[in-house]
């Protein structure tokens, strides 16, 4: 009985290390072109400012990367609003009117 656990143990420790090694240079491959992609594209939206101007809430962001983007405003209990910025940008967005809640930041997210 010692010896068919032993041989369990091994044949399934063998199988487990081929398996790895023969697909880990497929994976990590792509994976690793994806995430460095999905990093500059992730930090090209910058906020500088929020204010208000007569009724309206206003956020001012800053698009620093060669090619558009997209975020959104972060407001508590509320839908956040979805906005994209040109290449190489400076602008500000409406967000919501005074009673809103002020917004706490922006999120870059995928176009």
């Amino acid at each position: 009985m010692h010896k068919f656990i032993s041989a369990v143990v091994a044949t399934v420790a063998l199988g487990a290390s081929v398996g790895f090694t023969g697909a880990t240079p497929a994976v990590a491959a792509p994976q690793g072109s994806a995430d460095a992609a999905q990093a500059t594209r992730a930090g090209c939206v910058k906020m500088l400012d929020l204010y208000d101007q007569g009724w309206n809430r206003y956020v001012k962001v800053k698009n620093s990367c060669g090619h558009k983007a997209c975020f959104s405003v972060t407001v508590a209990a509320r839908r956040d609003p979805e906005f994209s910025i040109g290449a190489r940008k400076t602008d500000s967005f409406r967000y919501g009117g005074i009673l809103w809640t002020e917004a706490s930041g922006i999120k870059n997210i995928s176009c």
